[in-house]
């Protein structure tokens, strides 16, 4: 294979003392050494070894593509500047120097046959970091765009001071710092190799994107965990990912028509495609979720920053890591996770519990369903998820966590001011008294609400108002006369409190 300046030089620096250059080409563009004896013109696209230049070449300028190690006064005033001309030392021996360049170049020949070979046997990225490593001395990371982890150098597991780089809470510390940094966000559509800085992860970075049809789909990440990271490594990290590209490609083709997944199943069900219960409860079984179980769901609003971070798929494997028995997916604009309590053995209480610091690290509101036991309302567990998702969050924006029972309330007093205006639900008696309060500066509204919300008990409604008792009951009295209102209805008092909520949500009563 070739290899570049930068490269090359460096490695002769550790034997020759060579002349500073700044911006040394770093392009894998330079094929094994050759001679310079008398060509008609340069030798492009090699190291080219001279004891001295031709007369006829003196006039001729360099190609892009070639070094030149000269010995000394061989090219005196000759293109003295420039990063692609090298005097070499007293009494170097060239054919030392080009035996020395061969073996260098056995050395990366011998990485890309071994690549070559791998993907010949159609072997796996594991296998291409693997053998990578000797070449790079440092381990390398293949994670997703979404920072699902997909595979690593072996490196990690021998040495116990690396094994915190795959760990999921080092993974997702990570992911929540990086999501929020500008120049994090901007490296995405890097098409070269770039550079993360040590402040995002622990330690620095040397990166490559890769793309499929055009889109950022995942990173192939050389760790400065074991030594310095040096630029010249740079195109070789390009040239591995060359081979993992085909790697990738070839897995998504064998991925195409592979069996029912139990994420596609259960998308299904809330999407309404699959709605024959023994097919479900068939299917289903084949997961171990049984008829005889309990289950919740939960809905996740992603936020704009994750939807552009494609985190979705993280996300879900760590909920799936830190939660036995759920199933996470993406669905529309939405995380919905379908827990199997019962696998889970826990309430929806520990659940909670359990995810709370996963949720505020996430950045992630969610909506939970009541529990359910059997599979026929796995689609209404949805469905009760993603309305306390949409009302909590209408109602109480400040929690993290709205459950359907909380909200339920809220949920049906929408539902009865969805097709009339809320005038036309709400009990007349109540309108006819706010109209007559708004005439009148009266408090009567005040003095019933207060009255129900104390269960019918005039002192403590009279204590809450601040009034004698005596006013209480007179204000009791002329309410009676002016909507007769019968305070031994049960369903008449009901319907009382229920319009007082709908006017309280619409702010025209407090």
């Amino acid at each position: 294979m070739n290899l570049s300046v930068r490269l090359i030089i460096n490695f002769l620096k550790q034997s020759y003392a060579l002349q500073y250059r700044k911006n040394l080409p770093n392009t894998l563009n330079l094929g094994r050494p050759v001679f310079l004896t008398n060509q008609d013109h340069w030798p492009g696209g090699h190291v080219c070894i001279c004891e001295s230049i031709p007369d006829h070449l003196l006039s001729e300028p360099l190609p892009d593509d070639i070094l030149v190690l000269h010995s000394p006064r061989a090219a005196s005033g000759y293109h003295s500047a420039s990063n692609k001309l090298f005097e070499l030392p007293d009494l170097c021996s060239l054919p030392e120097l080009f035996n020395q360049l061969q073996s260098l170049f056995d050395k990366y020949d011998s990485w890309d046959n071994s690549l070559k070979e791998l993907i010949k046997n159609e072997g796996n990225i594991q296998n291409l970091l693997d053998i990578s490593f000797p070449i790079f001395q440092n381990p390398l990371l293949l994670r997703a765009a979404d920072f699902f982890m997909l595979s690593y150098s072996s490196i990690i597991d021998e040495n116990p001071g690396l094994t915190h780089l795959i760990d999921p809470n080092y993974s997702f510390d990570t992911l929540t710092t990086s999501k929020l940094d500008p120049y994090y966000n901007e490296a995405r559509n890097y098409k070269e190799p770039f550079f993360l800085p040590e402040y995002l992860s622990g330690s620095r970075e040397l990166c490559i994107n890769l793309f499929q049809h055009r889109i950022f789909s995942h990173r192939l990440i050389l760790v400065e965990a074991l030594g310095e990271i040096t630029e010249e490594l740079a195109p070789l990290l390009a040239h591995l990912a060359g081979y993992v590209q085909l790697i990738l490609v070839h897995s998504d083709m064998e991925n195409i028509g592979e069996g029912y997944s139990l994420e596609h199943l259960l998308s299904d069900i809330i999407s309404g495609k699959e709605t024959d219960y023994s097919i479900i409860d068939s299917h289903l079984s084949e997961f171990g979720w049984t008829s005889a179980h309990t289950y919740c769901c939960m809905n996740l609003k992603i936020a704009s920053l994750d939807q552009q971070n494609l985190t979705s798929k993280y996300l879900c494997h760590h909920f799936e890591e830190i939660v036995p028995g759920s199933c996470a997916f993406r669905y529309e604009d939405d995380l919905v996770i379908f827990i199997n309590l019962t696998r889970y053995d826990g309430s929806v209480d520990q659940l909670l519990n359990n995810t709370v610091l996963f949720l505020r690290d996430s950045f992630l509101k969610t909506g939970v369903s009541n529990p359910v036991k059997g599979t026929m309302d796995l689609l209404y567990c949805y469905q009760q998820s993603k309305i306390a998702l949409d009302i909590g969050s209408k109602y109480q924006n400040y929690r993290w966590v709205h459950r359907f029972e909380d909200i339920s309330l809220y949920y049906l007093m929408e539902s009865c001011t969805r097709e009339l205006p809320t005038h036309m639900v709400c009990s007349q008696k109540l309108l006819t008294l706010k109209a007559y309060d708004i005439r009148h500066h009266s408090e009567y509204c005040e003095t019933l609400k207060i009255y129900l919300e104390t269960h019918l008990n005039a002192v403590q409604a009279s204590r809450r108002l601040f009034i004698h008792r005596s006013t209480f009951l007179y204000r009791l009295d002329r309410i009676k006369e002016l909507i007769s209102i019968d305070f031994e209805d049960e369903d008449m008092l009901f319907y009382l409190m229920m319009s007082f909520r709908m006017l309280s949500l619409r702010r025209d009563i407090s």
